[in-house]
């Protein structure tokens, strides 16, 4: 008859042990210097109803001391295992460091890089010998993140007031390969954008185009105009008129939290004023830049009716 047969649980806290009895881990035996008298011995229990592992526990009668040369070999045991941990430790800290410098580096050269270009064919620089002078244009732009300074352009497009295109294009980016979260929404893979040209490339064009404005146009433009500027492609003199920020005071869902009309997507605003995407898809820059010149003159006329 086993000790174990007075006991039904496989709890470990379930189990009244007696003041002069022990009942305890394997482990915690071993580091009294005791080990199983044979492996018939203990029963694997959940340490408590919440714990997702079992540990064999031993009662003080199915253990037994060590012998001399069971405790030589239990400590060298003991002493590998802290060995390949401190190693293993310095290691993943060798790393970590190797990464985080690398990573510092990157961002060093990027920022150079983007210093670099950002003062390359700005408004101040490049040839102002304008052909061409534009009342309103319509910007929009997808990327592979929120944050202009890490951040980087995957597709510009810009319009003119009468839906004619002035600039489109994929645009591939200098330092990032992957962007699994932007990529969800604007469906860009690092496939299509392989072969595009980099914003050097195409910066003095976009640059061009922007400084020909009186009024630039955008769905949630601040954000595209940044990303812009990150570059130096920018237009400081122009009126900025997003249309986002307009539509939400037109559509009037009232924020308790910020004190103010919340923003609502494109797809809404588009919605509201019956565009008809066709065949364009959303997140798309050329087809959002479509959908916004659209609602933009809708709201227009709506303030002349």
């Amino acid at each position: 008859m086993s000790i174990w047969d007075d006991y039904k649980t496989s709890v470990r806290t379930r189990i009244n042990v007696k003041q002069d009895r022990l009942l305890l881990t394997e482990r915690q035996w071993k580091l009294k210097h005791y080990i199983k008298i044979d492996d018939k011995c203990g029963r694997y229990l959940w340490v408590n109803a919440y714990c997702p592992n079992q540990e064999l526990y031993l009662w003080d009668e199915e253990v037994r001391k060590m012998t001399d040369e069971e405790l030589t070999a239990y400590r060298t045991k003991e002493k590998e295992k802290r060995v390949a941990r401190q190693k293993a430790f310095l290691q993943q800290q060798k790393v970590k460091k190797e990464e985080e410098l690398l990573q510092l580096r990157r961002e060093i050269t990027q920022d150079i890089v983007k210093s670099i270009i950002k003062n390359t064919f700005t408004a101040q620089n490049f040839d102002s010998g304008i052909e061409y002078e534009y009342d309103e244009i319509v910007i929009d732009t997808e990327t592979t993140g929120l944050n202009a300074d890490t951040d980087e352009l995957l597709q510009v497009s810009i319009i003119d007031s009468q839906g004619n295109t002035l600039f489109n294009s994929y645009i591939k980016p200098l330092f990032t390969e992957n962007w699994d979260g932007a990529m969800a929404v604007n469906h860009i893979t690092p496939k299509m954008v392989a072969n595009a040209p980099n914003i050097i490339e195409v910066k003095q064009e976009i640059n061009k185009i922007i400084n020909s404005a009186n009024v630039i146009v955008g769905y949630n433009i601040l954000f595209d105009l940044e990303f812009l500027a990150a570059f130096g492609i920018e237009n400081s003199k122009a009126t900025v008129i997003d249309v986002m920020q307009d539509f939400a005071d037109i559509y009037g869902e009232w924020s308790d939290k910020y004190g103010c009309n919340k923003c609502q997507k494109l797809t809404k605003c588009a919605e509201y004023y019956g565009y008809d995407w066709g065949t364009d898809i959303a997140h798309d820059s050329l087809a959002d830049c479509k959908a916004t010149l659209y609602c933009y003159q809708k709201m227009l006329q709506e303030e002349h009716m």
